[in-house]
């Protein structure tokens, strides 16, 4: 087993002089302007991340040196990943509100009493330890809300753990509805339902990462998916204009497969004027992607991957 090493902590300077050594250059943003970006807007792990997405030379004196990479590439790519991340995050809180509204008005429909669903869900989450308590992971994230100043009223409303489906949905993450959402597709023997949560465990995940202010376009390379995205969001992007050969690509990467399925939820089940706002800023943001676009000419993933995301936004996001 290698021994481990640890890092050195380096100084904005040192950060610098690192990167230099790496055969990134300062062309576009100078060492001066790299330093207090590195000291006030950014850290140097994040800045990192970005430059798996260039090449590098093989061989040569220039092994493992990154190829016309500049400083300001860098920083322009976590300029744009945090403009859209935001946006993201957005975008996806509102997936989680309306696909709540949209499983009321699935059991509204159906005449369930709002009551009996929930009660036999958060039945169906004893377990019985080993010791012979048996624990319930859903009260307990119920629990943990009963002293907080946004859903303790709503616990105090409902002893007992009986809660109408409508409060119960806005005390319970979303990880747990999404959980219950399948609960209910189940039970009532619904594909389209069930198809919807894997879709929205897309969305989570994504909202996830958006909400731990992770970076998301820091890797756009083709790989091999966790997961197939959902014929239903595959024949939407067919009908935007993109070829197999296009998704078969693109989709490989879980990150984009991600924000396909977001964008697609969101278009498809939020309210006109939810699109519409959020359409302008989605706009701005892939504006924002093209402002310096002769950066990435030599960069396929990064190029090709903006020009994916334009063309989702176009279609389901147009101006009007």
């Amino acid at each position: 087993m290698d021994e481990f090493r640890p890092k050195p902590w380096l100084t904005p300077a040192q950060q610098v002089q690192h990167l230099e050594s790496e055969g990134i250059k300062f062309e576009l943003t100078s060492k001066d302007d790299a330093e207090r970006y590195l000291e006030k807007n950014n850290n140097f792990f994040r800045i990192n991340l970005f430059r798996k997405g260039f090449p590098t030379y093989v061989g040569g004196p220039n092994d493992g040196l990154f190829i016309n990479l500049d400083f300001g590439m860098l920083r322009d790519l976590a300029i744009i990943d945090y403009e859209f991340r935001q946006v993201l995050l957005s975008i996806s809180i509102d997936v989680e509100h309306f696909s709540k509204l949209q499983l009321l008005r699935f059991l509204e429909a159906h005449q369930d009493d709002g009551y009996s669903i929930v009660e036999k869900y958060i039945s169906s989450k004893d377990q019985k330890l080993d010791n012979g308590k048996t624990v319930n992971l859903v009260k307990s994230e119920i629990n943990r809300g009963a002293n907080g100043c946004y859903t303790n009223q709503i616990i105090a409303d409902y002893p007992s753990y009986r809660y109408p489906v409508w409060a119960f949905v806005e005390l319970i993450p979303f990880g747990t509805f999404n959980n219950f959402l399948l609960y209910v597709a189940k039970r009532y023997r619904d594909k389209k339902l069930q198809s919807r949560f894997y879709q929205l465990q897309s969305v989570k995940a994504l909202r996830n990462a958006c909400g731990h202010n992770n970076c998301i376009i820091d890797d756009l390379k083709g790989g091999d998916p966790s997961y197939q995205i959902g014929r239903n969001v595959k024949n939407a992007l067919r009908a935007v204009g993109y070829s197999d050969i296009t998704l078969s690509t693109k989709l490989s990467n879980d990150r984009i497969q991600q924000i396909a399925t977001t964008l697609y939820l969101h278009h498809l089940i939020a309210s006109p004027g939810v699109v519409a706002a959020k359409g302008v800023q989605l706009h701005q943001s892939v504006n924002r992607m093209y402002r310096n676009a002769q950066y990435y000419d030599k960069n396929d993933p990064v190029k090709s991957s903006f020009s994916f995301f334009k063309g989702m936004v176009d279609a389901w996001y147009p101006i009007v």
